[in-house]
């Protein structure tokens, strides 16, 4: 599996274009910056972006806005990305209405 086919990398492509139309490139390019990560058109450039940096994207893309949050945890269950538990938080009501939505949408974890 190539880097670009990784389910937790196409999961913060699509935040990362979706993030520039939103909140603005700038806002996008210094989030990769301090998560670690290469997301703005450089396929070719450096190593391959560890999950781990990846996981910090999605976490720090979270904190942007509510609707940050809740398309991160939609998009992660369409391509069954496990997210990190800083981003699920503590309280166990955001994970049962998580597990919820699965009635109502057309994908299965």
């Amino acid at each position: 599996m190539t880097d670009s086919e990784r389910p937790i990398r196409q999961l913060a492509e699509i935040l990362s274009r979706r993030g520039q139309t939103i909140y603005g490139r700038q806002t996008i390019v210094e989030l990769c910056a301090r998560s670690g990560v290469s997301l703005l058109n450089i396929h070719d450039v450096g190593d391959i972006d560890s999950d781990e940096s990846l996981q910090n994207f999605l976490v720090q893309y979270s904190k942007l806005s509510p609707a940050a949050k809740l398309t991160i945890l939609i998009l992660s269950k369409q391509h069954g990305v496990i997210l990190p538990e800083e981003l699920l938080g503590k309280k166990k009501g955001l994970r049962d209405r998580l597990e919820s939505l699965q009635e109502y949408l057309p994908w299965s974890p």
